[in-house]
């Protein structure tokens, strides 16, 4: 059974959401820490941050001020946003997700798995996650939708026709 989702705006403060029922675009985030969990499919943003913000918070604080008071770990946490160095977003894992943890590492994908839900886009960056600092989330999944490469104007005129047109032949000059 396919369950509609109702898509949120995004707003300054925390969010708690509930991925199962909710969808987000994540271009719309500039940046702010996340905490999802896959078992739950709850996610929480924490407050909006500017760029040169002095705001004293954790991931903690901002969970619990979403009205999450246990269960901390089982939570993946990071960062998320989009715009100036990373004009399609980046999602950065705080603290960093190493390969060899299977049950974190599954838990990190599943929170990829999420974004790609809720606005991900091809070239986003993932920052922490396996054995490499940052690469591309099509490196991760596979299945991202890539955007098509519009082919040069030397490549169309080099391409032969697939069929050649069969001509009518007419026969212009007047009978005798």
């Amino acid at each position: 059974m396919f369950i509609e989702k109702i898509k949120i705006p995004i707003v300054q403060e925390i969010m708690r959401i509930d991925t199962r029922t909710q969808a987000i675009d994540m271009q719309q985030i500039d940046n702010r820490r996340f905490m999802y969990n896959p078992d739950t499919g709850l996610l929480v943003l924490g407050r909006q941050y500017a760029v040169t913000s002095l705001m004293d918070s954790s991931h903690a604080g901002e969970l619990a001020a979403a009205g999450v008071t246990k269960d901390y770990d089982a939570f993946v946490r990071g960062w998320v946003g989009a715009g100036g160095d990373y004009p399609v977003g980046v999602v950065h894992f705080a603290p960093s997700v190493d390969a060899r943890n299977i049950e974190l590492f599954d838990r990190a994908f599943d929170t990829l798995k999420m974004f790609a839900d809720n606005g991900i886009m091809y070239g986003t960056v993932i920052r922490g996650f396996g054995k490499e600092w940052e690469q591309p989330v099509s490196a991760i999944l596979t299945d991202m939708w890539q955007p098509a490469a519009k082919p040069s104007v030397r490549k169309q005129l080099k391409k032969q026709p697939a069929t050649k047109a069969v001509r009518q032949k007419t026969n212009h000059q007047q009978e005798r």
